[in-house]
């Protein structure tokens, strides 16, 4: 297969007209789109896997060049954590660093204490401390992971503390889901030299954006697809970059999960937005012999970068036009019931802050029970956007201004566009604790624009 491709890169003038040549040519320059490295994970004992991440700052590769960097185990982006649900996992995470720091399991839907997703934990450097969870029935699909100490979070995240959480189950749609699937980190990054340069002052009001657009810590890759439908699963592990996506043939992007959580059925969209945190999982249908590109869009927001539209993913069709079967039915889950809720609350989110308070980990800011259907109106009060995050527990937004959204769906990452107001349906199910919510920019939440939520 390579022979043949590379023979007709090279004899193309007798094959394919002027216009192919050039995006043939164009292709081969690119390079490859790697591999997420992944974790290695003992499973020696039935049920347990076991494994390891070690945070140091190290010098990595970065879109083919030596940067200095901050990793998980050498590997940027951090190396993917795969799993099962059912399964208990253990997870020792070894401090290099010369600072404190910690894991949270975003998306997750595991205890928010214990040495579960406990973002209260502190690891001081030159320790180590071991997590432990039961992976969740009804978590299968793509989450991350990330350090979450408070003020200092965003640097480490920008400089490349971030990785994914793929978490296998056994669901009846991928059953025939033929598909070449692959995950894709979205990250920005600036680097100046060999060194990836500090925090500038406008970067904490806004939000700091990178110079280079990476997927999977390379610059426009091509994805040399084994089959006729690929299974794109999206990461926005970028501090306060949105990606706005869509094919460059005008073909809709067949959207299946957000934010870990699958659709009842797959949406055709012109284009998809990841926030910051934020997860898709599409299906791209390649039906003809040439290359797609996915696109980035840029997504105006007060204090956002200027970064012009491009390609950031070549997908490059198998030689041979294979099957192409889409579900009609993905899966099924309980809606939220907006005529029934025990409690409606406001939230409203300001620069730095939350409801006019910054965030103070000894004050609880919303307390509420178990088992209990709330609904959030959350008010953009600020002159810019906010991604809105909800720890543990996934929510529905039920409209936006009063208008009802194009299709249901599940998240722990939305928009929240300046001046709107947003109603969300929670349900507190399974787990009790203490955790938060907050923007996911990480230099607002680093600033103070986060708050606790207890659930009793």
């Amino acid at each position: 297969m390579t022979s043949r491709r590379r023979f007709l890169q090279t004899a193309g003038c007798l094959l394919v007209p002027a216009s192919g040549l050039a995006v043939r040519a164009a292709v081969g320059a690119q390079p490859d789109l790697p591999a997420v490295a992944e974790v290695v994970l003992d499973r020696s004992e039935p049920g347990l896997a076991r494994g390891e991440l070690v945070a140091q700052a190290t010098r990595t590769i970065i879109d083919g060049r030596p940067v200095q960097a901050v990793t998980y185990n050498g590997a940027y982006p951090g190396p993917l954590l795969r799993v099962r649900e059912g399964e208990t996992v253990q997870l020792r995470l070894v401090n290099r660093l010369d600072r404190l720091t910690n894991l949270h399991f975003h998306g997750l839907s595991i205890p928010p204490g214990g040495r579960a997703d406990n973002i209260w934990i502190q690891v001081p450097a030159g320790e180590s401390f071991e997590y432990e969870f039961v992976v969740p029935e009804g978590n299968a699909g793509l989450h991350w992971y990330h350090p979450h100490i408070h003020g200092a979070t965003a640097p480490d995240m920008f400089r490349g503390l971030t990785g994914a959480i793929l978490v296998e189950g056994n669901l009846d749609f991928e059953q025939g889901l033929d598909c070449d699937d692959r995950v894709c980190v979205l990250k920005d990054v600036t680097v100046e030299g060999s060194t990836i340069p500090d925090h500038h002052p406008m970067a904490w009001s806004a939000g700091r954006e990178g110079d280079w657009l990476l997927v999977n810590g390379v610059r426009k890759p091509v994805l040399r697809a084994g089959k006729a439908l690929v299974r794109l699963r999206f990461l926005n592990a970028s501090n306060a970059r949105y990606w706005r996506l869509r094919r460059s043939d005008g073909e809709p992007l067949l959207v299946i999960a957000h934010d870990g959580r699958y659709l009842e059925s797959p949406q055709a969209l012109a284009d998809v937005m990841l926030v910051p945190g934020a997860r898709a999982e599409v299906l791209v249908a390649l039906r003809g012999s040439d290359p797609v590109d996915i696109e980035y869009l840029p997504t105006a927001r007060r204090g956002m970068t200027f970064t012009a539209e491009q390609p950031i993913l070549t997908l490059l069709p198998p030689p041979t036009a294979g099957r192409i079967a889409i579900p009609d039915k993905l899966v099924s889950w309980d809606r939220f019931r907006p005529d029934d809720p025990s409690f409606e609350r406001e939230v409203l989110l300001s620069l730095f802050n939350i409801c006019g308070r910054f965030m103070d980990s000894n004050r609880v800011d919303i307390r509420t029970r178990l088992g209990a259907r709330e609904i959030w109106r959350i008010r953009n009060v600020d002159i810019m956007d906010h991604p809105f995050h909800l720890h543990t527990w996934h929510y529905e937004v039920l409209d936006v201004n009063g208008r009802p959204r194009p299709y249901r769906a599940r998240h722990d990452m939305f928009n929240m566009r300046e001046g709107d107001t947003t109603r969300i349906g929670i349900h507190f199910t399974e787990h009790t604790g203490r955790t938060l919510y907050h923007c996911h920019f990480a230099e607002h939440a680093d600033r103070g624009m986060m708050a606790v939520l207890q659930v009793e």
